[in-house]
């Protein structure tokens, strides 16, 4: 009888498993069912290869917009977890308070200062305003607090090493893996923007493919939102152990 409940109990299991498994994945199924028919669409050659413009708008300022924000969020992670600097509890606070505020609410400040500068419409205005990332901030301030225990910065104290030479030796070499993380995160939020552009970018061949897509609402978009998916989805399966390395990381204490 424990047997037969237990084979019950497992098939139900697995054709719950299944009818989620296929919920979970029905936008996808959706986006490839007429892929083939689209590849050959007028999209990619509509308004004399202005996609192509899209494209390279949008790495450029993916990339851009994503090494800056690396460099500076595993800069003031190390700052809030490592240096003895004065208000780092302030800097926390004010950085979890920043992830707590909603892009549309920022969206108008961000446009006024770009604007101040003589930068709006630009795509170094946008990378600007979009290099701001607080949760690759304090991702990093919760790794480096995890991997660099205050006896291994005191002993770099005691070799001569300053702040600088703490950074360099120390939170550098050991910032592999929370490089990958945050570039992902990164690169994920910097790829579906919308808001942003949407408010200071006003010229179609200063666009991206975000924002450009929507002249393509309802003309068949299976091509468009395909390619809007492939690059995320191609970042993380080649560095998924990295990425899963530096989550994890920070969650133990060695």
């Amino acid at each position: 009888m424990e047997v037969g409940a237990q084979l019950r109990n497992s098939r139900l299991i697995k054709l719950t498993l299944l009818v989620i498994t296929f919920w979970a994945s029905f936008p996808l199924l959706w986006i490839l069912r007429d892929v083939a028919r689209m590849v050959f669409s007028p999209i990619v050659f509509y308004d004399n290869g202005v996609f192509f413009i899209w494209l390279k708008n949008t790495s450029i300022f993916v990339f851009s917009a994503m090494g800056i924000s690396v460099i500076s969020c595993i800069t003031a992670g190390f700052v809030m977890a490592v240096l003895d600097v004065p208000f780092r509890r302030l800097l926390l606070f004010l950085t979890l308070l920043t992830m707590l505020i909603p892009i549309t609410a920022m969206a108008m400040p961000l446009y006024v200062m770009i604007d101040g500068i003589g930068l709006n419409n630009t795509l170094l205005g946008l990378i600007l305003a979009s290099s701001y990332f607080p949760f690759g901030a304090f991702l990093s301030y919760l790794y480096y607090s995890s991997v660099l225990p205050p006896d291994l910065v005191g002993m770099g104290r005691i070799d001569g090493l300053g702040d600088l030479g703490i950074y360099r030796h120390l939170g550098i070499p050991l910032s592999k893996s929370l490089i990958s993380v945050v570039s992902f995160f990164s690169f994920v939020g910097l790829w579906n923007s919308y808001q942003l552009p949407r408010v200071l970018l006003a010229e179609p061949s200063k666009s991206i493919m975000s924002i450009g897509i929507e002249v393509f609402y309802g003309q068949g978009t299976t091509l468009i939102a395909l390619l809007m998916v492939i690059p995320s989805v191609l970042l993380y399966l080649a560095s998924q152990r990295t990425i899963a390395r530096g989550i994890f990381s920070g969650a133990v204490k060695e």
